[in-house]
């Protein structure tokens, strides 16, 4: 099993007037650009508490302001193309892919992900077990990302074994109203 230091670590942050756009209905668009930002630095933070600084990458279209971590930029080509780009350049090194909009995570609810990559790879997935949130590939094996709707059923099914994780920080993902009561009533406010 890989060490900790060996992991290489992508966070995929969607910049700009689009973010969180499901949410416009609750929220303007500053407020959403705030919360976007705001999740997004709960997740680098707790990353960086399990992780090098240096091993966790965030793929944007624009160079993000006072991260000292690497940066991929996203070239607009969808987001498993761009994952997809990221993983070859890492080669057989263990990699994570963690989306940004996760205000619950803890480090140990990504200490748990990679602990269940103990089997080469594992999967969290969100409240509904529909979606992937993050993705933790141990051994190198080939993976067609499918991020998007049913992503879960996609990516399970390139691999049936795949261990599935479902813990609140893992899987309270923010979309939808009814993800903005579940992490408000976990104490999270917008």
């Amino acid at each position: 099993m890989p060490t900790v230091t060996q992991w290489r670590v992508l966070v995929p942050i969607k910049q700009g007037q689009n973010g969180k756009s499901r949410l416009a209905h609750l929220l303007p668009h500053g407020a959403r650009a705030d919360l976007v930002e705001r999740m997004a630095q709960h997740v680098l933070d707790v990353l960086s508490d399990c992780f090098e600084t240096s091993n966790i990458t965030i793929l944007s279209p624009q160079s993000p302001e006072n991260w000292t971590g690497q940066w991929a930029r996203d070239e607009g080509r969808g987001l498993n193309c761009e994952l997809a780009a990221w993983r070859a350049l890492q080669g057989d090194t263990p990699v994570l892919i963690l989306h940004a909009d996760l205000p619950l995570l803890t480090s140990n609810d990504v200490q748990a992900l990679i602990k269940a990559a103990d089997y080469g790879a594992a999967l969290a997935t969100d409240r509904a077990g529909q979606g992937t949130n993050a993705l933790a590939i141990a051994d190198g094996r080939a993976m067609d990302f499918c991020f998007g709707p049913d992503s879960r059923l996609r990516h399970i099914a390139q691999y049936p074994d795949m261990p599935v994780v479902q813990i609140d920080g893992l899987s309270a993902d923010l979309d939808t109203a009814d993800d903005v009561r579940f992490i408000q009533s976990r104490g999270f406010t917008l």
